[in-house]
């Protein structure tokens, strides 16, 4: 499958979207962090308190194991990171590390991050594939990484003829999606107060 894909943006210009690697992780985690800053899920595991480098040092211990088995990829040169999970690996990638990168002694986070990872998790088809995470540098969002990488993911499931998933807790995300032909099947709160959660899916 191509490695770069033609989006059609202001400047109609390619944006590569090629496997993230161990070496390249450290900075897609930076970019995640400054991504995902103010993402309700992320805000919710670290109790309403989450800094960009909280959420780096989570993410870095959290795609560890996703990156060598081929699931995270980047796009636009760096600029923007997408887990693409496939149908039956989610098993395989949650990582014990990323307990490490949780403030220690803090007993309301560690509630917070297991109660909401185990949650999502049962929440999941094992039919799909799965887009874990999407973030891109907040300095260019708008300029077509964030398309191609969902583009590229939907790809791969088509490929199989598989379906893709997805979860948001971002009310303005739910139509960025549905351009891609994904419609909402579910949505609800996450328990323990957690954020409202929009389940989304579009078939192959």
């Amino acid at each position: 499958m191509p490695s770069t894909l033609t989006i059609v943006n202001s400047e109609h210009r390619p944006i590569p979207v090629l496997p993230a690697t161990l070496a390249r992780l450290p900075l897609l985690s930076a970019v995640l962090g400054r991504a995902l800053v103010h993402d309700p899920i992320f805000e919710f595991v670290f109790g309403g308190a989450a800094t960009s480098e909280d959420i780096g040092r989570l993410t870095l211990s959290l795609y560890a194991r996703p990156t060598e088995l081929g699931m995270v990829w980047e796009g636009g040169a760096g600029s923007g990171v997408a887990v693409w999970v496939p149908p039956g690996a989610l098993g395989t990638l949650w990582s014990p590390q990323a307990e490490g990168a949780l403030p220690t002694g803090n007993d309301a986070v560690e509630s917070h991050h297991h109660k909401m990872w185990d949650w999502l998790e049962s929440c999941i088809p094992g039919d799909a594939w799965y887009l874990e995470v999407l973030g891109v540098d907040p300095l260019v969002q708008g300029a077509g990484v964030g398309t191609a990488l969902v583009h590229h993911g939907l790809e791969l499931a088509r490929s199989g003829g598989a379906a893709a998933f997805l979860e948001t807790s971002v009310a303005a995300n739910v139509s960025f999606y549905q351009r891609f032909g994904f419609n909402v099947v579910d949505e609800r709160d996450a328990p323990g107060g957690g954020p409202h959660v929009w389940f989304l899916r579009v078939e192959s």
